[in-house]
């Protein structure tokens, strides 16, 4: 597996957690729960996309059309 994918990944989810940790503070809860969707459907997308990409693999692999 690509270690940059995880690194971002990674990185996604400090964002989303000190994004809504200062929102949480300020008394901003609602966007707090924005900020932490947004984030995962984020992540859902990047893999998503790669494993559209292994899909695509298997199938060059197996010669199918």
């Amino acid at each position: 597996m690509q270690v940059d994918v995880l690194i971002r990944i990674a990185g996604v989810g400090l964002m989303v957690t000190v994004i809504s940790q200062v929102l949480t503070r300020a008394g901003r809860e609602d966007i707090a729960t924005l900020a932490s969707v947004a984030g995962i459907l984020l992540v859902l997308v990047m893999v998503v996309s790669m494993a559209g990409d292994l899909l695509d693999k298997v199938q060059a692999a197996f010669l199918l059309p």
